[in-house]
């Protein structure tokens, strides 16, 4: 380990570590030049403080411990400074998130492209970009009626300011839906704070939320700590996954939702805040009253403006267009310009999705890396998906040709995986001249 972080100290540019829980375990040397804090004074504290006190944001490490992938941001931090920073996941052998490992590119790279900008800026004469209030120009993908009404929704949610309760499966898009009403809004020059409830332990989600006071407990800050609500004053404030929020947290978060005040823990005085509140959900939350698991009062609060997002399988309308875009990015991303063949694209909209735009994102990326070839073939598809479509496709079919269908592809992919026709009559469970015959009318 000690020969690592030598090679690592090598870089140019910024190393941070940290482990599952947040805390930062270890930190390059340069630390200090990139964030002016001693890197002695960093080790031991979490990810989470470091952000709410301003040293730098968003956290990249928070958002990998969230969403298990790879993040890349633009992060700002205390001395003015803006940094391009990557944080990557290690994985433990139960595939949970163990430690991140996030480094800086140097800024001077982004500093040119912004004065790039700039100069480019100048040139217009002045002129002011107009940011059109036409949906269609909002780059969210909305072919089929179901998203187009959505669009619609959230471009008269924009013009209020109004709580908004966002539901939907999970991985349908929930997240992108409530960046785009807070980038819409007249709140739009604020900031947006955004908060997994399930993301973090409940022993510090209060104090993520509301922040503390010197002191307020042991182990807690000495300069005390900004809460997430704090910080999102004068903008927008999202809680996602909120049916996840404990019972106890849920009567203070009211509170501070009428009130529009809150007291940090360990504190005595009233702050005022301002922010307009999205929350997100993949649960029904009334289900969650009924069985007094979520305060009524609270799902009353925050169920004034609703907006369901449906999932992919009831929008296949979306479902190719989405995947060129991921297509898109990810041939940008790996440097190559593969497409898909028509026998892929009719998988594709056929498979049913339970992941939703999550779980197509995640495939499509996977086939540019795995296909060997330009043209991604079905071969290249996860089997769970072959399977889901070919099953989908034979619904529609007499039964005499769905059996066809499904005897051919049986055969086809024993053969394949086998290779010989002994070996495929011993897969499939027949005589090896039946196995011949069949590899004959299907395979040849």
């Amino acid at each position: 380990m000690h020969d690592l972080y030598s090679v690592i100290e090598s870089m140019h540019d910024n190393v941070v570590i940290v482990n599952k829980m947040g805390v930062t375990i270890w930190v390059s040397s340069c630390f200090e030049r990139t964030y002016g804090i001693p890197k002695d004074s960093i080790i031991g504290r979490t990810t989470y403080d470091m952000e709410a006190e301003g040293f730098f944001s968003p956290s990249v490490a928070s958002l990998v411990l969230q969403s298990k992938q790879t993040v890349t941001i633009v992060e700002d931090n205390q001395l003015g400074g803006r940094n391009i920073v990557t944080g990557v996941p290690i994985y433990d052998k139960a595939g949970d998130v163990e430690w991140v490992i996030s480094y800086t590119v140097d800024s001077r790279y982004f500093l040119k492209l912004n004065n790039e900008y700039e100069k480019l800026n100048e040139a217009l004469d002045g002129s002011q970009l107009v940011i059109s209030p036409d949906p269609s120009s909002w780059g969210v993908v909305a072919i089929s009626p179901a998203m187009q009404r959505v669009l619609e929704y959230v471009s008269k949610v924009t013009l209020v300011d109004t709580n908004v309760l966002i539901t939907g499966e999970s991985g349908v898009g929930k997240n992108v839906i409530s960046r785009l009403i807070h980038k819409q809004s007249d709140r739009s020059d604020g900031p947006l704070m955004e908060i997994n409830c399930a993301g973090i332990p409940a022993n510090l989600l209060e104090s993520e939320l509301f922040g503390y006071e010197a002191g307020a407990f042991t182990g807690a800050c000495r300069q005390g700590k900004v809460g997430r609500i704090e910080l999102a004053n004068g903008g927008t404030l999202v809680l996602d996954e909120i049916g996840e929020l404990p019972l106890e947290l849920q009567a203070k978060l009211l509170q501070v939702i009428q009130e529009k005040k809150l007291t940090k823990l360990g504190g005595t005085r009233a702050i005022n805040v301002d922010f307009r509140l999205i929350a997100a959900t993949n649960q029904n939350l009334r289900s969650l009253v009924d069985k007094k698991r979520f305060r009524s009062d609270l799902f009353f609060r925050l169920n004034v403006l609703h907006l369901n997002i449906p999932p992919l399988r009831d929008r296949t309308e979306d479902i190719l267009p989405l995947a060129n875009n991921v297509l898109e990015e990810s041939n940008g991303k790996y440097s190559t310009n593969k497409y898909f063949s028509p026998e892929v694209i009719d998988a594709l909209q056929m498979y049913s999705w339970p992941g939703n735009v999550r779980e197509l994102r995640n495939v499509v990326e996977r086939l540019v890396i795995i296909s060997e070839q330009l043209i991604i073939t079905e071969d290249d598809l996860p089997s769970h998906i072959q399977d889901g479509a070919f099953l989908e496709r034979e619904n529609k079919l007499p039964l005499k040709n769905a059996l066809y269908e499904l005897e051919k592809k049986l055969v086809a992919r024993a053969y394949k995986k086998h290779k010989t026709t002994v070996a495929t009559a011993k897969a499939l469970g027949i005589s090896q001249p039946s196995a011949a015959r069949k590899i004959s009318k299907f395979c040849k």
